[in-house]
Order: structure tokens, then C-alpha cells, then sequence
């Protein structure tokens, strides 16, 4: 898709004055995530804000920042977020929110989710061009947060999952939609949201867990609907994300040609053997089930929500287990902003917990999540020509991949956003 690969290219070759920067991070271990091989006594060399060398450390080398013992890890990414929204709020806090304010949240949102050592992520609808102006003040160096690439608003069939199916019909709500109902409606939604600044669009194929009256289960979009909406993509050269819990919905999906799958939950073997030939990646989100369960009413879930959770984390784990045992492409997504922002790095023990090694888990939010994203060239590795992105822990994550939860040092384009040696 020559358009798409033109859109990441003007992309990835920006880099704001303050973030470019020159500095040597030195660690006692270095891992590449290619391989898992860890590199002993290692140095990251970085100028401009991109790696020139990384390796051993050279006879009688200093280094800038020198981390002692230390594991050094790309960049992490986390290709399903949600910036500009608050966690653990009722029904109606969103009608009474000021985009303003979600603005205003996104800022520190994105400060947090940077800090988790997270360097890069896909935010997969916002409200009211929120996501665009966060995207665009990062890139600016205007505020610190992880590189952006933002999908506008979610496409969603009228009592769908991004409708607001609590409203009666006379209660208007003059806000930035997406319902779009038929082929029509759709393309049209694509190019407006195009027009707006949207990297990719997200269409949502099935109901979903926090809309009331949406069945996560039944599908929402129609194939025709779903290939109406990839089409118009292409032509933009955008890729499109599609939500997608029930088994039909999913199947919709990747006939209609979607690069990702979020959330997964129903797969059966014959889903399974759809999305293996077909090679969408799938990005699975059980965390955030985990969490509204563990917060519960108290913490602003209602009782439809945790009654969906309940069902819904289930499915998920199964379905995540044999995308597993099935060698499916599988990239880190965790639905930030469902849960609390900066929680990132707490999925990559379920991953774990469902079947991957703690490198695989690695690679989901370095590798995998580069190549989803159309970005391998510049991020999820510590290379010569890759984005000077740096995350530190104590210890292995090999060994014990909840290292990650808490990173020592995180750097993004040669600046240091976090240090707690």
C-alpha cells in the first residue's frame, strides 16, 4: 500500500528541535529483541535523536548516562490507547466533561503513559479532534508524551458500540460523531475523519463492553458495510483497526480486509484459521477486563459493565491462548483509559500467564507492534537508524518480565523524560 507506506514515511521523519538530541546510555545488559540474546556491559550511541551504534562498550568508553546495573529495552509500544480519557467514570461523566478538559486530562495522560516507558502508541478514538491536538503538540515538543498516530473518532452503527444508546431521542448532543449507517455513510465518515487528521480509522464491528445497551457478542456492521469502510481507507492510504469481540464480527473484519483485530475475545478454530491466512494482527486486551472486575462499583463501573467483563474475560483468555498456539501475529494493546494511564506494562504477565515466553511478550510491544503500525524501520529495536528510544529496569525481564512495570529510565529521541537511579 504504497499511500500508507508515503503517510509513515512523512511521519517518522519528523522529530521536533528539543526532542533531537545527542547522548550514550551504558547498561550491564542490552537485549535484543530480534534474538534474545543479551548483550553484556552494553552502550546505546545516539545522535540527532537516532541510534547510531549499539553494542559492547568500547575499551575506556564514557557514557552520558550511565545506568550500572541495568537491562536496556527499546522503546515500548502500545498500539490500543486512549488519551484523552479518564478512567473509572460513570455513565455520565463523559456528557458533562468539556472537551477542554479532556484535553487537559490527555496532557497528563500522555506524560504517564510516556514515563511507563511506552514511546510510541496508536490512540483508537477520542473525542472532538482531542487526540489530534495531543498528537500534534507532542510531535511540536510542545509537551512530553509518546509519539502519535490517532484514529479521530470510531465508525459505529446507530445503537452501536460509540453510540450513546443511554440518550433518549430528545435529548441532542452536538458533538463530533461517527455513526454511520450503510456504504454511503461510511466512505463518508472515512474522508471526513481523514480530513480531520486521522492516521487510521477504527470501525467498530461489534457491540462492546462499556456502551450500555450493546451486545459485545453480536455484530454491529454488515460485510458490505466493513468493505465500504477499508475501501475508503485504502484510497486515503490509511489502515483500519477494527473493534471486534463476537466471533461473526471478527470474521467480518478480516474478509473485509482490516489490518488489525482489537480485543479478539470470541475466537474459534475456524476464526483462528481466517485470521492466520490472512495475516491481520490480532490485539488482545485482557488487562482491562482483569481491572473493571478487581475495581468494581466502587470505582464507577456499572452493574452491565461488570456483567459483560465477567463473560468477556473468559472469552478472552481462551481466545488469546489458542491465537498463541496458533503462531498469529499478535500486538500489544492494553485499552488505556478504560484503566488507569501509566498501568501499561502490567498486561505483559498475562501475556505470559496465557502461553508466550517473556521475550514473545517482549516482541508483541517491540517488533510486532513496529510492523502493525508500519514503523519497523524506526522503532521496537535498539539499531543504527532507529529512534533513540530507550527504556531501563532493574533486573532480566527475561526472567521476570513484570520488570517492566517499573522502569529505572526511559528516554524517547535522545531526552531523558524519566530517571530514578
Amino acid at each position: 500500500m504504497r499511500s500508507t507506506l508515503l503517510l509513515a514515511a512523512s511521519l517518522l521523519s519528523f522529530s521536533s528541535p528539543l526532542q533531537a538530541q545527542n547522548a550514550t546510555v551504558g547498561g550491564s545488559r542490552l537485549l535484543d529483541v530480534e534474538t534474545g540474546r543479551l548483550v553484556p556491559d552494553a552502550v546505546v550511541r545516539i545522535e540527532n535523536g537516532v541510534i547510531v551504534s549499539a553494542g559492547p562498550r568500547r575499551p575506556g568508553e564514557t557514557v552520558t548516562h550511565d545506568l550500572g546495573d541495568a537491562t536496556l529495552v527499546p522503546g515500548l509500544a502500545d498500539v490500543h490507547v486512549h488519551l484523552a480519557m479518564r478512567a473509572e467514570t460513570g455513565p455520565y461523566d463523559e456528557l458533562i466533561e468539556t472537551t477542554a478538559r479532556a484535553a487537559v486530562e490527555g496532557v497528563a495522560n500522555a506524560r504517564k503513559t510516556l514515563e511507563a516507558g511506552f514511546t510510541t502508541v496508536r490512540d483508537l478514538g477520542s473525542r472532538d479532534l482531542a487526540d489530534v491536538a495531543l498528537r500534534d503538540a507532542i510531535a511540536a515538543g510542545s509537551i512530553p508524551g509518546p509519539r502519535m498516530l490517532v484514529s479521530v473518532v470510531s465508525l459505529s452503527a446507530t445503537g452501536g458500540h460509540a453510540d450513546k444508546n443511554e440518550l433518549p431521542p430528545d435529548v441532542a448532543l452536538q458533538r463530533l460523531s461517527g455513526v454511520a449507517d450503510g456504504a454511503e455513510e461510511i466512505r463518508r465518515a472515512v474522508r471526513r475523519n481523514v480530513k480531520y487528521g486521522a492516521d487510521w480509522i477504527k470501525v467498530l464491528a461489534t457491540g462492546g463492553v462499556t456502551t450500555p445497551r450493546s451486545d459485545p457478542s453480536a455484530a454491529d456492521y454488515s460485510d458490505e458495510e466493513l468493505r465500504a469502510a477499508v475501501a475508503a481507507a485504502r484510497e486515503k492510504g490509511r489502515d483500519v483497526a477494527a473493534h471486534a469481540h463476537g466471533t461473526e464480527g471478527i470474521l467480518r473484519a478480516v474478509r473485509a480486509g482490516v489490518r488489525s483485530v482489537e480485543h479478539a475475545s470470541l475466537l474459534t478454530d475456524e476464526a483462528i484459521a481466517v485470521v492466520k491466512a490472512s495475516g491481520v494482527f490480532l490485539v488482545p486486551n485482557p488487562y482491562t477486563s482483569r481491572y473493571i472486575l478487581e475495581r468494581g462499583a466502587a470505582s464507577g463501573f456499572t452493574e452491565e459493565e461488570l456483567g459483560k467483563s465477567r463473560r468477556v474475560v473468559q472469552w478472552k483468555m481462551e481466545s488469546l491462548k489458542k491465537a498463541i498456539r496458533a503462531g498469529i501475529s499478535i500486538a500489544y494493546g492494553t485499552d488505556s483509559g478504560v484503566q488507569g494511564h501509566g498501568l501499561n506494562a502490567r498486561q505483559f504477565a498475562i501475556l505470559v500467564e496465557a502461553g508466550m515466553t517473556p521475550l514473545q511478550a517482549i516482541q508483541t510491544a517491540t517488533l510486532v507492534a513496529a510492523r502493525l503500525l508500519r514503523m519497523e524501520p524506526r522503532i521496537g529495536k535498539l539499531a543504527a537508524g532507529f529512534f533513540g528510544d530507550v527504556v531501563a529496569v532493574r533486573g532480566n525481564p527475561l526472567e521476570d518480565v513484570k520488570a517492566l512495570e517499573s522502569p529505572l529510565f526511559v528516554m524517547k529521541e535522545g531526552r531523558v523524560v524519566l530517571d530514578r537511579r
